[in-house]
């Protein structure tokens, strides 16, 4: 949606486009798993991060096209959005609706594991 921004410049404001769909929220959380050194009085020494994963939500309208995304089948983001790194993201969970009165809507989760992928 175009707008007019006034005030702070930088800010986003509405969705990057996909091929498709109509996304009508997007959410990106990224998570690490953290092994930790500490030593006899709990005091920490070290901290290591692995396992890095970045895991997406989306929730709109779309297709029955779209539908056909199964678990585990890889979702190809075309946007450039900066809150979306490049790499493979898996689909995690998804759903798919229709009804009689209103548009086709889905929800996909889906997640970029470090070194799986491109």
């Amino acid at each position: 949606m175009a707008a007019t921004t006034i005030g702070l410049t930088g800010l986003a404001f509405g969705l990057a486009s996909e091929s498709g769909i109509v996304i009508q929220s997007f959410s990106l959380a990224q998570t690490a798993e953290a092994t930790e050194v500490s030593a006899h009085n709990g005091t920490h020494l070290a901290v290591a991060f692995s396992g890095y994963r970045r895991n997406i939500s989306m929730s709109g309208n779309c297709s029955a096209a779209v539908a056909s995304s199964g678990i585990g089948q890889t979702l190809a983001l075309t946007s450039n959005s900066t809150a979306v790194s490049s790499g493979t993201y898996y689909v995690t969970d998804a759903s798919f609706s229709e009804a009689s009165d209103g548009f086709a809507t889905f929800d996909l989760s889906a997640t970029a594991y470090n070194g799986l992928g491109t």
